[in-house]
């Protein structure tokens, strides 16, 4: 019988928690399912890809990674990329204004220094009238990949009802109501005015991301360019 390989053992705590999972560098065969994944271009086979390796990696069950948030799904990615190949990763960067110069600079980034940042302007309690509101819950990857195929489909109503799965509870000055079914919920929310509606929509269009705030001067025209950079995928492009 052949000798086992010892792996090094990390520990990373998960953004929305702060809870500490541990985790192991992927290996040469589970490089192997990303390699392919990434060459496929397949957004929804590199997803796939990403969830087996984190499932093989990181010391959770299946179904505690499929209820992660999508940020949290980020950072497990990235720093178990850091550990198995390298803190470094380079990327090439385009001018955001600039239109006489299409040159793409290459920029190393350290994926240490990558950080899910929570907006200043991001709330989970939404509040709709000056007494009533609502608190929100991320929607886990499982549900991310089913409101992706609802759009895909322009299905209006399912849209609706994912957003009420997401309301954690509503509240007003006196009680909390914890309690509402998923058919009470949706109908409140099919209550609300746009204005209202809107503030619910800022909690998904404000939602935590990795990101990172990048500097670089441009190889051809030299000209200085600040740019963040925001999602996993735009750290390997």
């Amino acid at each position: 019988m052949l000798p086992n390989l010892n792996l090094p053992e990390f520990v990373t705590s998960i953004p929305s928690s702060d809870k500490e999972v541990f985790f192991r560098p992927f290996l040469v065969k589970e490089e192997k399912i990303l390699l392919i994944a990434l060459e496929s271009g397949d957004a929804k086979e590199i997803e796939n890809a990403i969830l087996t390796v984190l499932c093989n990696c990181v010391n959770m069950d299946v179904e505690e990674i499929l209820d992660l948030p999508s940020f949290d799904i980020e950072h497990l990615f990235l720093q178990l990329r850091s550990k198995s190949i390298s803190d470094i990763t380079t990327v090439k960067l385009g001018h955001q204004n600039i239109t006489d110069c299409d040159h793409r600079t290459s920029v190393d980034i350290n994926l240490n220094d990558v950080k899910v940042v929570f907006p200043e302007n991001h709330q989970t309690k939404i509040m709709l009238t000056d007494s009533v509101g609502v608190s929100m819950k991320y929607p886990s990857l499982r549900e991310s990949y089913t409101l992706g195929d609802k759009l895909n489909n322009n299905n209006v109503e399912s849209v609706f009802d994912f957003i009420s799965e997401n309301v954690e509870y509503i509240f007003d000055n006196d009680s909390v109501y914890d309690d509402a079914t998923h058919e009470e919920i949706a109908e409140f929310i099919g209550n609300v005015n746009k204005e209202q509606f809107s503030k619910i929509l800022d909690f998904y269009n404000t939602m935590p991301t990795a990101s990172y705030d990048c500097e670089f001067v441009c190889e051809k025209c030299s000209t200085k360019e600040s740019i963040q950079i925001r999602g996993m995928n735009n750290f390997f492009s």
